[in-house]
């Protein structure tokens, strides 16, 4: 069995997958793929991380629905996790 590896390019895929699929919904979706991927943010590619951030800025900026409200709250959470990582990483880089 092969162990899943946070730092691979198709596991960030698979989450932003997840997080497509899920923003918006209505039911327990949102929360179970913002738990789920939160703790494993500072594994994850900077590709992964720009594309959770592209998506979500894009949805916050337009017309999107997050679904309910405590959703919108917890994305909105989960985007400043996700900025918090980039702004962390580049501090760090230079």
């Amino acid at each position: 069995m092969t162990m899943i590896d946070p730092r691979d390019d198709d596991f960030g895929a698979i989450c932003n997958c997840a997080v497509r699929y899920a923003v918006g919904r209505r039911t327990y979706m949102p929360s179970l793929v913002i738990d789920f991927i939160t703790p494993h943010l500072g594994d994850l590619s900077d590709k992964t991380l720009w594309c959770f951030q592209g998506d979500l800025e894009e949805r916050k900026n337009g017309s999107f629905d997050f679904g309910d409200e405590f959703d919108k709250t917890n994305w909105m959470n989960f985007l400043d996790a996700v900025d918090k990582e980039i702004e962390d990483r580049s501090t760090h880089e230079g």
